[in-house]
């Protein structure tokens, strides 16, 4: 389209002369749900001030239809104009909008356009990775004093190995990642945990074992921490060969102190000195250590280390699996082509292992509600028509959904969720209803992530992860700056918020908060 668009007003400056101001030039653009048009340099015979009031077209994948005729100076020109370029623009042009149009609306079996957004773990750009991408936790290895031969395992003593880990999505996501900081610590390498897989039908019980791979993508997560980190060595799940010599560290129960700082250096120093085994200056290459260590869950504080950008490198490295992701970017594409105005995601928790204290679900639900008119009335059109009417909810149990639903459509909201969405994309639902209850949320994540505006709560990780994916970009901590003033630490974790369950954050982000669990110093 940007050459076809060169190309026709090139051929108006040449057909039509005197239309050109002798020393006012101005570029032509465009805006559109992609991006910006801009045309070479031109002479235009429309005022630079009138460009203003060109009205916004819409581009499909990258090809717009511009409404020329109501800004040619003169109607009798537009002859002369478009010349022998008549077929190009009544033929040529419809027929690649239409055959463009009929690929974004019934190719949904196509993975997405991705949106390239700096978000993890998501699928992103697949340039080469560059060690400039992470430049605080590449100075963190640089400066740490490595131990070759010395390797950390970390678990939380479940599945068949007693060496797995377990929990949901984002708590898996955090012990996985949470060791690889403690490996840099202790300047050790780390080995690739497995997960203890839940059954669907109780999710409080761990069957199974296996690699990450089937939630995470591990080979682009190792790729990127062997450029962030090339001090680092890796091994894949379960390789463990060689590493003969093994010494259990104090397991750390779940909420105990976290680490920051020395405080993870010394007590694998103490944990090798008190097995009488091996000293650490003794430890190499061709006599390795494995240190086996649990739990890692929110077992490193960022911010007591002051660590926010080290966080930030860390929650780059890590994707979830390639194929769940693009099986998400249709979740999302299925979203946008069945509204025309913008959307609210909704992460609302109402399954049956989410505790009641956390916040309960007809408590989420009426400020969630509360929250969402509070919105319509701020956002409203200049004839004073509501501009938000679409609210995307994510959930784990349908019968949740449909409650929500209820309270919401005599207000005037239509209420989706991937199930609704793709109910006339039989083989894409089919792929999502396969799916163990962990994957699932992965394919969520990007209309999560994606849309207008999200509501989470505070006390789910999912939510927490969420809103600080959509806004680890912008300048200064969302937390810091949207929830976390007026509030107080307790025990541990807990943060104590003054009087009732309410919603807080920006225009665009907003999270449920109560007095509960908030985790963000220690995620991801």
């Amino acid at each position: 389209m940007p050459s076809l668009l060169r190309l026709f007003i090139s051929h108006i400056t040449r057909q039509n002369p005197a239309a050109q101001p002798p020393k006012t030039s101005s570029r032509l653009r465009i805006a559109c749900d992609v991006g910006v048009i801009e045309a070479a340099p031109y002479y235009w015979p429309i005022p630079v001030q009138a460009m203003s009031t060109i009205p916004r077209f819409h581009c499909a994948a990258g090809i717009g239809i511009v409404p020329i005729r109501p800004y040619i100076a003169s109607a009798k020109a537009i002859p002369r104009m478009l010349g022998r370029y008549t077929v190009v623009f009544y033929i040529v042009i419809p027929l690649a909008a239409i055959t463009t149009l009929y690929a974004v609306l019934f190719r949904l079996d196509r993975p997405p356009r991705s949106q390239d957004l700096f978000l993890s773990p998501l699928l992103s750009s697949s340039e080469p990775l560059s060690g400039s991408e992470f430049p605080s936790l590449r100075h963190l290895c640089n400066e740490t004093d490595w131990t070759e031969g010395l390797w950390l395992q970390c678990h939380n003593n479940v599945g068949p190995s007693k060496t797995a880990m377990r929990g949901g999505l984002s708590n898996l996501g955090n012990r996985m990642q949470t060791c690889v900081r403690l490996a840099i610590s202790a300047g050790a390498g780390v080995i690739i945990p497995t997960f203890a897989t839940r059954s669907d039908s109780d999710l409080l019980k761990y069957e199974t074992e296996e690699c990450p791979e089937g939630l995470f993508n591990t080979e682009h997560y190792q790729q990127a921490l062997s450029v962030a980190c090339p001090q680092l060595n890796i091994r894949a799940c379960k390789d463990t060969k060689g590493l003969d010599t093994t010494i259990d560290a104090e397991f750390r129960k779940y909420l105990e102190p976290s680490h920051s700082n020395g405080t993870f250096r010394a007590l694998i120093d103490d944990t090798i000195a008190k097995s009488g085994v091996i000293t650490r200056p003794e430890i190499s290459a061709k006599r390795p250590v494995r240190i086996l260590y649990g739990d890692p869950f929110l077992a490193w504080n960022y911010t007591a280390a002051a660590e926010t950008d080290v966080k930030n490198g860390l929650f780059r490295t890590l994707r979830y699996n390639k194929k769940l992701s693009e099986l998400g970017g249709q979740v999302f594409a299925a979203l946008k082509q069945t509204i025309s105005g913008p959307v609210v995601a909704i992460h609302l928790r109402g399954e049956t292992d989410w505790p009641g204290g956390f916040g309960r679900l007809d408590i989420q639900i009426d400020l969630y509600t509360q929250a969402l008119l509070e919105l319509r009335n701020s956002t409203r059109g200049v004839d004073d028509t509501a501009t938000i009417k679409d609210v995307y909810v994510s959930c784990g149990n349908p019968s949740a959904i449909l409650t929500f639903r209820e309270k919401l459509e005599p207000l005037g909201y239509v209420v989706h969720s991937k199930t609704s969405l793709l109910s006339n994309h039989a083989s894409i639902l089919e792929k999502l209803e396969a799916l163990r209850f962990d994957q699932r949320a992965i394919t969520e994540y990007e209309s999560l992530v994606s849309a207008d505006y999200f509501m989470g709560i505070l006390t789910s990780s999912l939510s927490a992860i969420v809103a600080y994916a959509r806004t680890v970009d912008e300048e200064g901590d969302y937390f810091d700056k949207y929830i976390h003033p007026g509030t107080t630490r307790g025990e541990f974790v807990e943060r104590v918020f003054p009087g009732p369950p309410s919603v807080r954050g920006n225009e665009h982000t907003k999270l449920m908060v109560l007095t509960g669990a908030d985790i963000m110093d220690c995620f991801p």
